[in-house]
């Protein structure tokens, strides 16, 4: 059985951008918390990987209301989406998480869009930035 296209996204974060530590969070007992927890020098954040389906990113409504009042309180949160594999990279702003649950995603302002091979070092440097 091969592994879920957000799994495959999962694991090239990982092993793309290695001067982060990373923590995958199994979010059932508590939903809307993003999949990933990542922390470097420049700070802690949170990061909802998605798989592009219709030209949508698709997030559920505690999805959208744990981004929004992460950032109410300063917190830092992305969303990394992608269509399929080989396809761009592309980061939003957590805050934008309502903007991307009711408009098609190209209506909405991303912070970096990293075609295919990845530019990791792009996409830390993104990160780091955070808008």
């Amino acid at each position: 059985m091969s592994a879920k296209p957000e799994s495959k996204l999962w694991k090239a974060l990982r092993d793309g951008i290695t001067d982060i530590h990373w923590v995958r969070i199994e979010s059932w007992s508590s939903v809307g918390v993003p999949d990933v927890n990542g922390c470097a020098e420049f700070g802690e954040f949170w990061i909802e990987l998605k798989i592009i389906k219709s030209k949508r990113v698709v997030l559920s409504p505690h999805q959208i209301a744990w981004h929004i009042t992460r950032s109410r309180h300063g917190g830092r949160s992305f969303i990394l989406a992608r269509e399929a594999a080989r396809t761009p990279l592309i980061l939003f702003s957590g805050e934008r998480a309502k903007d991307l649950a009711d408009l098609k995603m190209d209506e909405i302002p991303q912070i970096v869009e990293i075609p295919h091979p990845y530019d990791w070092d792009r996409l830390r440097k993104a990160l780091e930035r955070g808008r």
